[in-house]
């Protein structure tokens, strides 16, 4: 599904902020308007026309670093888990 045809069911508004994007701006500028999927094929999503949305780069690209930011923060309490759960077995 292209951004035209996003925007045409969707309208002209970031799905993250809601704010109006800038179609006429250069692909990749902060307030171009980008395909969101909402469910990322590599987390189990399938890259399905229901699960797409148009976003604000800037939006897209933040909820990117949030998401990873996240997973890097889980693997670290599950590592740290795993070593109290060590530590206390071993006495």
């Amino acid at each position: 599904m292209s951004v035209r045809a996003l925007r045409s069911t969707f309208g002209p508004n970031c799905h993250w902020c809601g704010l109006a994007m800038d179609f006429d701006e250069p692909h990749g500028r902060p307030e171009s308007a980008t395909i969101e999927h909402l469910i990322d094929s590599t987390l189990g999503g399938v890259r399905s026309q229901k699960h797409r949305r148009l976003a604000h780069a800037a939006c897209n690209h933040a909820r990117n670093e949030f998401r990873m930011q996240a997973e890097r923060q889980f693997q670290r309490w599950i590592a740290e888990r795993q070593i109290s759960e060590k530590t206390l077995t071993d006495k």
